[in-house]
């Protein structure tokens, strides 16, 4: 434990002092951001790791989050009429909902001017209407299941994951992003079913240590209701956790470089939790797995309401938000630093 800690805050260091960034990714191909709490930056963190991503990478994105937080930093006030309950209805509930329809992302820069510059990316939007799809998700594979249809099981569960990868394929993305509700049921449940790997969000909080061991005893655990369904659809593979990106840590040490005593405290927690479900996680060593991000204030008050990527930021320069003029200070350098690390890593 006391060995995994100092290397996460050694590395945590060389981000900050030397702009290190891993010399190679990990080998997936689509991910999801996932929490099971809300607050923890998740939708902030999805928009600024997809302006990362795409500087280098061709990418999809997909809100599946009823609360489309992501869908508005991305969009804006454009309303998209195709979104990615169109695309579920028919593949979950049946022909009765009518043909998937064939156009269902938007061009990203055509609605965020700060993507231009990058490679090609698209955003499948979020639906309210999510809010609701849930129950009749389940009641789709308790019928399944009830009769023994386990092909049944299996294409419900993987309804999601045939959306994203034939519109990749129609896009021609490289990469795949996927943001998803703080809620397990329905479209974060089959947004695991659909990518290789999770990026786990975790605030320093007591809230978000209980929700990280939620999270991973899901993904580890046999007995526990996501693994128990992928027995049911024949044995799906579960993705891997590629990322634990521990937010809002304090950067008020008097050694400079590293987080204060509270926050090193919730990453040697954090860094527990993980050693204990060190079998779904993509690196060897979990630790290996850790990204510490900064408690960015007004840059990230900026980001989120202006949506502008934190990397486009300029140091001193002026911004109101909601009603309150706020400057970008110095602090938005190290957490550009830390975005690109992230990207780095995946």
């Amino acid at each position: 434990m006391a060995e995994g800690v100092t290397k996460v805050l050694e590395n945590h260091a060389k981000v900050i002092e030397e702009n290190y960034i891993q010399p190679e990714g990990q080998n997936f191909r689509s991910y999801a951001l996932s929490n099971l709490r809300g607050g923890v930056g998740k939708s902030s963190l999805a928009f600024n790791l997809a302006f990362q991503i795409s500087r280098q990478h061709s990418l999809l994105v997909a809100d599946v989050c009823a609360q489309c937080n992501f869908t508005e930093m991305l969009l804006g006030e454009f309303k998209p009429k195709v979104t990615i309950y169109n695309a579920l209805q028919p593949v979950i509930l049946g022909p009765a909902f009518g043909e998937a329809p064939d156009d269902i992302s938007y061009r990203i820069s055509q609605r965020c001017e700060h993507f231009k510059g990058g490679k090609s990316a698209f955003v499948i939007a979020g639906n309210p209407e999510l809010f609701a799809f849930p129950s009749a998700l389940y009641q789709q594979l308790n019928m399944a299941h009830a009769n023994k249809n386990t092909n049944a099981v299996h294409n419900l569960l993987h309804g999601l994951r045939k959306v994203i990868e034939r519109e990749a394929k129609i896009q021609e993305c490289d990469k795949v992003l996927l943001d998803t509700s703080p809620f397990y049921a329905g479209g974060t449940h089959l947004a695991w079913c659909a990518v290789e790997a999770i990026i786990i969000p975790v605030r320093v909080d007591e809230h978000s240590m209980d929700s990280l061991e939620l999270t991973l005893g899901l993904l580890a655990n046999p007995g526990r209701d996501f693994q128990v369904w992928n027995e049911r659809a024949g044995g799906l593979v579960s993705p891997k956790v590629a990322a634990i990106v521990m937010t809002m840590v304090g950067a008020k040490s008097r050694i400079r470089a590293t987080p204060d005593q509270a926050s090193r405290m919730y990453v040697e927690r954090a860094l527990g939790i993980a050693e204990k479900h060190a079998s779904v996680f993509g690196h060897g060593d979990p630790s290996d797995a850790f990204v510490l991000t900064d408690d960015f204030h007004s840059a990230g008050r900026i980001s989120g309401a202006e949506r502008i990527p934190i990397s486009e930021l300029r140091i001193g320069r002026f911004h109101t938000v909601e009603g309150r003029r706020l400057q970008v200070n110095q602090s938005a350098e190290r957490y550009q630093k830390q975005l690109r690390y992230l990207a780095s890593m995946i």
